[in-house]
């Protein structure tokens, strides 16, 4: 029980919150009912947790999941087409993507991808979902030993770098 609340008071540090949301997250979420979610939602905003100079993330995107596993991600001016799939390892819920195409344009950090160094391999990120529907992007916790001795997960605010939440229905 102490790894449990370990892990989630962790997360509910990372999203300046109580961590008492976390105890009625779905513990049977497989990869297909995540990905139903991530499409039935259809569209998310992105925000890394990095803030500028007026406390405003560093970057926004909108990222729209479709049901036949192709997704959009809009960043400043570029559009990317991907591919996408959920998956769970070791009770974490992961999304894995495929970046198949850019246009080139400025993304939200000002950076371009050159079009012709797509596709790009697949990576993936853990999916770490709250009540609220937000979720964390996150590397997959880290295991520590506890004050018992016992491996504890542990997830470390270096280990997240944005979120994402549901974007209203248009």
């Amino acid at each position: 029980m102490r790894s449990v609340l370990t892990s989630l008071v962790a997360a509910g540090v990372l999203m300046g919150a109580s961590a008492a949301p976390v105890f009625a997250q779905p513990a049977d979420l497989t990869p297909q009912a995540t990905a139903a979610h991530l499409a039935e939602v259809g569209s998310w905003r992105f925000q890394t947790r990095d803030r500028n100079s007026s406390g405003k993330p560093v970057c926004t995107e909108t990222w729209r999941f479709n049901a036949d596993g192709t997704a959009t991600i809009e960043s400043g001016q570029e559009r990317v087409t991907k591919r996408w799939r959920t998956a769970e390892n070791d009770g974490d819920r992961w999304l894995y993507t495929t970046s198949l195409t850019t246009n080139g344009a400025p993304d939200c950090t000002g950076g371009t991808s050159d079009p012709v160094s797509f596709p790009r391999e697949e990576s993936g990120f853990v999916l770490m979902f709250f009540n609220s529907g937000s979720a964390l992007t996150c590397a997959p916790p880290a295991t520590i030993a506890g004050p018992d001795g016992k491996p504890v997960r542990y997830v470390s605010e270096e280990s997240c770098w944005g979120s994402i939440a549901p974007l209203p229905k248009r």
